[in-house]
This record gives C-alpha cells, structure tokens and sequence, in this order.
C-alpha cells in the first residue's frame, strides 16, 4: 500500500498569527471559518495530527470571538477552509 502524503510529510512547527481568521456565511455551506496557513511548511490538511491540533487551538479561538461579536454561541464550525492567502510586500 502506498503511504498518504501526510503520512510522510517532513517535520514542522505550526506557523500562524492568532488573529489570521475570518468567518463568512456561504450559500449552501452556511458560516464557515476562514484560516490562514500562509507562513507554515505543513500540509494545510486535517487529516495531518498537527494540522488537525492547529485547527482545534485557532477554531478555539475564532469561537470566542464569534460569540463576543455575534452574541451566538459557535460550539463547532461546520465548515472550515485551510487557506494560504500572499499579498505582495
């Protein structure tokens, strides 16, 4: 059996700005979670654990300030997207 990319992907550190998320309401997906990857050498794939732990730590973190903008609580986001957003400097 031929191993998963993100079986074999190199080693790396999660590299984020904690204020790097938006949130949108799509049609048909409804609120959906925005996360930029951009800095980071990881796969941007949920399926990688520490891809999956980042997401868990800034979905975290989005929540709280979801219910402190909105006044709704967002226990889990139904969709989110792993994004590498550049803008040139």
């Amino acid at each position: 059996m031929k191993p998963r990319l993100y079986d074999i992907w190199p080693d790396f550190e999660p590299v984020y700005d904690e204020n790097e998320y938006s949130w949108t309401t799509l049609r048909s997906l409804g609120e959906t979670l925005l996360l930029n990857c951009g800095e980071c050498d990881g796969p941007s794939d949920m399926r990688h654990p520490r891809c999956k732990t980042c997401v868990t730590t800034r979905s975290g973190t989005a929540s709280g300030a979801y219910t402190a903008s909105t006044g709704r609580e967002m226990e889990k986001w139904p969709t989110v997207m792993l994004c590498r957003i550049h803008s040139p400097d």
